[in-house]
């Protein structure tokens, strides 16, 4: 039934992840699916690649701090 209703209204989505603020993590209130932007601004569903590219971006961005 969750499932549903995303289907019919449309995600409803909150912010769950503020490690950086260039990557923003986002989550359904209804059916608890993951999402995030991609580079053009678009929110996707929040796959294996995503979260590699994140933890990528992670790493250079504490690097770039720690250096």
């Amino acid at each position: 039934m969750k499932q549903l209703r995303c289907k019919i209204k449309g995600h409803n989505l909150s912010l769950i992840s503020k490690q950086l603020i260039h990557i923003k993590e986002y989550e359904c209130t209804h059916c608890h699916q993951k999402f995030t932007k991609d580079g053009y601004g678009r929110i996707v569903k929040f796959t294996r690649y995503w979260e590699k590219n994140h933890e990528f971006f992670q790493n250079h961005f504490q690097k770039q701090i720690l250096s």
